[in-house]
């Protein structure tokens, strides 16, 4: 992989769960990691369902290979939060990158 094609910043955050002052469980984002990325494709459909609306975004990232990233985990990308779908994928099986699919629901 050529590491020169990674032109673009994206920030792998994990979620974090704490409590407040009332004991009361509240879900928390933290950033973990900023990577150079490789955005290579992005689809969007609109579906309906109960009267509603949502669009979905779909985006593939290529970054370099790490070992500790998970489906867990979301990306902030150009102001924009997207859920990584699914166990990253290492590209060729080589440890040298691996590709994030995402979304993100509007």
């Amino acid at each position: 992989m050529n590491p020169g094609e990674l032109t673009h910043r994206i920030t792998i955050q994990n979620k974090t769960i704490t409590q407040d002052a009332e004991l009361n469980t509240i879900e928390t984002w933290a950033d973990w990691r900023t990577v150079w990325a490789k955005p290579l494709a992005k689809t969007s459909r609109e579906f309906y369902r109960l009267a509603t609306s949502n669009a979905e975004i779909t985006e593939v990232f290529k970054i370099l290979y790490n070992p500790n990233i998970t489906a867990h985990q979301r990306i902030r990308f150009r102001g924009r939060y997207l859920e990584i779908i699914g166990d990253p994928i290492n590209e060729g099986e080589k440890d040298n990158g691996l590709l994030l699919t995402c979304k993100g629901v509007v």
